[in-house]
């Protein structure tokens, strides 16, 4: 387990005194993967070097496993940083090595032979789907094969715990989503704890069962993914939320949006979120059955898969047509099932 206790870092400067981190508590559980999603300055870095020793707390106090890196010895602390793996944006790999070479290089500072070395690079190599190209140097290979080597490279002195820091920020999406699947796939064999660096929500969505928003060096909101993915409740948060969620219609769609105005000016455009088994209810039909007056035209609709245990979330856009009074009494309906509606302004 990683524990942070009211911990904050204070920089001193030319200007003053700079606060990094400001009284941050945070439990982080061994097999969990734990995002922290905040934007540039929010005090995600300074977390993850306190994290692995290379900064220490101003006050409060930082326990991994139930230790304090104030108390450890440099024998000890080393031997701790060995146990966190840190997979980093940029990649920092060593352009002069092969694939093979850089997966060994941590390995160079303990007492395994070389043969030993090769076997274990090559088992990772294989793990992270590399076991064809272990004889390739950094410049030969795309972004994603890069960062699957320093994945490989974080995993080989056995750690416990593994830092993605900002990882896929380099990476085109569909990259991205096959590195988030391979730690998926290797948080499960190896039951690791893994602490994603992110400010990108589409990362803790298919990843993280629990995340913390980070703010001006404070977390402002935290809880499982499901519960801060549908009932967001600070105002960074929502913004993080609906850059994944789809909350309006996209360009396409927007000319349909103008044509069933001209045609429909009456009709009341909605936005309507599902969460969980909602998804899988026929609840818009059976408000159709009840309200067999009302017209609905759907404009645009999405299935976000979550990775924790509450399933998904659903939105879709939609125009409806009819009384005031049906629409009110569809709108209570929908109140009724727990769906959230929102009024979109077209204007």
């Amino acid at each position: 387990m990683i524990e942070f206790k009211n911990v904050s870092k204070i920089y001193q400067t030319k200007s003053g005194r700079v606060p990094a981190v400001q009284d941050v508590s945070l439990k982080i559980n061994t097999d969990e993967v734990f995002g922290i999603i905040g934007f540039s300055g929010a005090g995600k870095s300074t977390l993850v070097r306190m994290m692995n020793g290379l900064e220490t707390p101003t006050s409060g106090e930082l326990l991994i496993d139930g230790k304090s890196n104030d108390n450890l010895s440099k024998n000890q602390l080393r031997e701790q940083r060995r146990k966190i793996g840190m997979i980093f944006q940029h990649f920092n790999l060593l352009w002069s090595r092969t694939v093979l070479e850089n997966i060994m290089f941590p390995l160079e500072l303990g007492k395994m032979s070389k043969a030993e070395r090769v076997e274990k690079a090559k088992h990772l190599a294989e793990l992270v789907g590399l076991s064809d190209r272990i004889d390739a140097y950094p410049a030969q290979l795309s972004g994603g094969q890069k960062q699957r080597v320093g994945i490989a490279r974080a995993l080989a002195n056995d750690p416990a715990i593994l830092i993605s820091d900002e990882a896929t920020s380099a990476l085109d999406p569909q990259t991205t989503d096959e590195v988030l699947d391979l730690l998926a796939s290797i948080k499960q064999k190896l039951r690791l704890t893994i602490v994603i660096i992110t400010h990108e929500m589409h990362v803790i969505r298919r990843l993280a069962d629990k995340v913390a928003v980070m703010e001006d060096g404070r977390v402002i909101e935290e809880g499982t993914v499901a519960k801060v993915f549908t009932h967001p409740e600070q105002e960074l948060t929502r913004k993080f939320v609906n850059v994944e969620t789809d909350t309006g219609p996209n360009e396409d769609v927007k000319p349909v949006i103008g044509e069933l105005l001209q045609k429909y000016p009456e009709g009341q455009l909605l936005q309507l979120k599902f969460h969980g088994d909602q998804v899988k209810m026929p609840i818009v039909s059976e408000m159709l059955h009840q309200f067999p007056d009302l017209q609905l035209s759907i404009l645009q609709g999405s299935v976000r898969q979550l990775q924790d245990s509450s399933g998904s979330i659903g939105s879709l856009f939609v125009q409806l047509v009819g009384s005031e009074e049906d629409i009110r009494e569809a709108l209570k309906f929908l109140n009724t099932m727990r769906v959230e509606t929102e009024v979109y302004n077209h204007e």
